[in-house]
């Protein structure tokens, strides 16, 4: 966790089992059944004692890679 003026950043692991399907801007992944670990960050902006604004931002592309969805690209 950071403080920062008028900013909260939590960083934080999501783990569970992937059993339904999974939309993501990369597409659609069915489900796998796989055991997952995301990291996300969550960017919370406060004014006058209340969160005003939040960010989620998660690791999506490391989600789909665990799901065996996307690869990385090998260089020759």
């Amino acid at each position: 966790m950071v403080e920062a003026p008028n900013r909260l950043v939590v960083v934080f692991w999501q783990r569970g089992r992937h059993v339904g399907p999974l939309v993501l801007p990369l597409g659609e992944i069915a489900p796998t059944g796989r055991h997952v670990e995301v990291r996300t960050i969550d960017v919370l902006s406060i004014s006058a004692y209340r969160i005003s604004a939040l960010q989620v931002v998660p690791d999506n592309v490391g989600l789909a890679m665990q799901l065996g969805a996307v690869a990385l690209a090998q260089h020759p």
